[in-house]
């Protein structure tokens, strides 16, 4: 074949790539009608070539974002964007900043201390990836590995560093522990809700549910929310560990459950959000819709927003029956929920770019 040739075979595959692209995301979204009008444009804070980890934003809006080059990219308001490498592997876990210094685990199971001016002031190795974000407490910071440990590790003095407690299981832990009152809880693969002491770090109380605790429990009003994945959603008591409600459904979950003072949330694995009345779990109604969402991350009492797959932003709101609101449509594909800073909704998607719209004039 000439050259000419090969350049009008190489022309001809790419229209036929975006045709197929095109016709996909009408199929995916197909909610979306003719007329129906994208209340906002989408800007974008990153394009790159790898793809970003779970996002984490500061109190003061700053965003951090790992990527698979091991990197974090800090993007502070009024500043220009910073790049950190931290690790030789991907950046696996959200970020969590204590004391003006940020700690993350990678996919090799290196947890890291950085700053944005040192570097890496020390690494602890745990024996296999790190996909939770760690929570301080004190002068230690708690995270779970895939090795099957829970671990508190120092961060001054002596112990800056080094483990000091560590809590094995049977199973991997992808969540991030919760603290309460002096306690740590964290879900396990291997189906238990433990509770454990934050001084001894000895093993107070554990409920097993049989099924694994993909992700995080969450704590709202003194009560825990969680979800497995044989399709369990149950609330318990922090005090004694006593299930308040537990309702099985036949949809597996690999999210945690998503609080309001009014309802909870539940994505399941094929993108479909459950809504519950918080306080004794009872069913209210499914969202309407044939697209897969993503896990919901954001909202209060009045509403949620959600991205699809395939880049759908929209609002549904609660005070009005879950109305859906079509915010904007970011161009690419999504495998993580939105996040929301002081003044835009954020969302990454898997191939290394930032979305953003602006939020000023949204509810809530």
């Amino acid at each position: 074949m000439n050259f000419r040739g090969i350049i009008l075979s190489v022309l001809f595959l790419m229209g036929v790539s975006c045709f197929i692209l095109y016709f996909r995301m009408s199929i995916d979204d197909s909610a979306t009608s003719e007329n129906e009008e994208v209340s906002l444009k989408p800007g974008t804070l990153l394009t790159d070539t790898v793809s970003l980890g779970k996002l984490t934003v500061l109190d003061d809006g700053t965003l951090l974002a790992g990527n698979s080059r091991g990197e974090v990219k800090i993007f502070a308001a009024g500043k220009a964007p910073q790049t950190v490498k931290v690790a030789k592997t991907s950046i696996s876990a959200p970020v969590t900043e204590y004391n003006q210094i940020f700690y993350v685990g990678d996919e090799g199971g290196t947890f890291s201390a950085f700053t944005p001016e040192q570097g890496v002031l020390w690494t602890f190795h745990a024996g296999n990836q790190i996909t939770g974000a760690a929570v301080p407490a004190g002068d230690l910071i708690w995270f779970g590995a895939h090795d099957n440990s829970l671990y508190a590790i120092g961060v001054s003095g002596e112990t800056r560093g080094k483990p000091v407690h560590e809590v094995e299981c049977q199973g991997q832990i992808n969540g991030t522990p919760l603290i309460y009152d002096g306690y740590v809880y964290f879900g396990s693969c291997d189906g238990k809700l433990r509770k454990i002491d934050m001084l001894s770090g000895n093993v107070i109380q554990s409920l097993d549910f049989e099924s694994y605790i993909p992700e995080s429990p969450v704590l709202y009003d003194g009560v825990l929310y969680l979800l497995t994945h044989g399709g369990d959603f149950a609330a318990v008591s922090p005090e004694k560990l006593d299930i308040i409600f537990r309702i099985h459904s036949d949809s597996a979950c690999f999210s945690s459950p998503f609080a309001t003072e009014n309802y909870i949330y539940l994505t399941d694995s094929d993108g479909k959000i459950h809504i519950h009345h918080r306080k004794d779990g009872s069913f209210v109604c499914d969202l309407p819709s044939e697209i897969s969402w993503n896990p919901v991350s954001v909202g209060d009492e009045n509403g949620i927003y959600v991205i699809s797959n395939h880049g759908r932003l929209s609002y549904f709101d609660a005070k009005n029956e879950w109305k859906e609101k079509h915010i904007a449509e970011f161009p690419s594909d999504f495998k993580t929920g939105i996040t929301m800073t002081q003044d835009m909704l954020v969302a990454a998607d898997e191939y290394g770019n930032l979305f953003y719209v602006k939020c000023k004039d949204l509810k809530p």
